[in-house]
């Protein structure tokens, strides 16, 4: 496997022990963003909004029902009775609107004795992308597959499942949508309750008469109706990384070897011990039939020769060679080649 420079310097901090898990890899690289609600920005923007619009509220203390006891039933028995208080129009006051903050809070129930409560005023860490998290348990996949590292497993926190918010423009999220057509469904009503018929007469509604004074339960205003950005919570992605959530790992020593090695298996650094000599094999006898062929001084055939010589040495010599560099080497005699025979 052929690992970025990105990629390598992840399996270095995990060889160190500064990452562990998704919450260490997020913080080490710093691949989150904070993002918390502001609720006096929500109150300027409704009051700017409402402009001093009013509305009805029966006052504090008015009763709307009373208690009595009746034996109007089967049994002949008292029993409580309530009933209704028609509220008069003085039993209302006019008030300005308020926000009611229900809603403003996400909770994660792991089990029945576990759960972990996520305030949107105070704020949560946002993973900047989810492709990071992937890329990072791609890594973690392939270092746990060749036994480079101990998979251990660990108790989760809160921090485990931060990573699975999403903070976007509240149209593109769940709670968004359904807002935009419960609008669409009350406009509709509306437009079909505009008029009524009494006695065969269509009434403009207005023109309707009231039959008891109500509280206009519209001053009750939910704070996502002032905001532009929304947390939501993605749990597509939790289950991508649900056996990983409840896991850390540690590197061992062969986790070292393998970087010193650089970033390279036994398995493929013997595979390409075997294709480098075969390699040689075959650039020096190409190279030697073509300067027969193309070249009158023999002094570059002498030169190829010595640079494969030196190769092979460093082959036999060393059981763990930089093959980077040994194929570096070829290249450049093949470059070498390919300048003379355009001689």
């Amino acid at each position: 496997m052929k690992f970025t420079k990105q990629q390598k310097l992840i399996i270095k901090k995990i060889a160190s022990g500064d990452i562990k898990d998704i919450p260490s890899f997020i913080k080490v690289f710093n691949l989150s963003t904070f993002y918390n609600l502001n609720k006096e920005d929500i109150e300027k923007r409704m009051k700017l909004d409402e402009n001093g619009k009013t509305y009805k509220k029966l006052k504090d203390g008015v009763k709307t029902f009373y208690s009595t006891t009746s034996t109007n039933n089967a049994l002949g028995i008292s029993m409580p009775s309530f009933q209704p208080i028609i509220p008069k129009e003085e039993d209302f006051e006019e008030v300005t609107a308020i926000i009611s903050y229900s809603g403003s809070s996400k909770n994660i129930e792991i089990d029945g004795s576990t759960k972990f409560e996520y305030d949107f005023f105070q704020g949560i860490n946002v993973t900047n992308s989810f492709t990071d998290i992937k890329d990072f348990l791609t890594i973690w996949q392939f270092l746990k597959s060749e036994g480079l590292v101990l998979e251990v497993g660990k108790k989760v926190t809160k921090f485990d499942y931060e990573p699975f918010f999403e903070y976007k423009p509240i149209l593109e999220t769940k709670y968004g949508r359904m807002r935009e057509q419960k609008h669409k469904e009350k406009a509709e009503i509306k437009m079909d309750e505009a008029s009524v018929i009494q006695n065969g007469k269509v009434l403009s509604r207005v023109d309707s008469p009231c039959v008891l004074p109500a509280a206009d339960y519209d001053r009750i205003k939910d704070y996502r109706n002032y905001i532009d950005y929304y947390f939501e919570y993605n749990k597509a992605n939790e289950l991508i990384c649900s056996q990983f959530i409840n896991k850390q790992i540690y590197g061992n020593s062969e986790l070292d070897v393998f970087i010193k090695k650089g970033f390279k298996t036994n398995e493929e650094i013997n595979i390409r011990k075997t294709l480098v000599p075969a390699y040689l094999a075959l650039v020096l006898t190409l190279g030697i039939t073509i300067w027969q062929n193309f070249s009158a001084d023999n002094s570059d055939i002498i030169t190829i020769q010595n640079q494969l010589t030196e190769i092979l040495q460093t082959l036999n010599d060393n059981p763990s060679p930089d093959l980077t560099e040994i194929e570096n080497k070829i290249q450049e005699i093949i470059d070498t080649s390919d300048i003379s025979i355009s001689k």
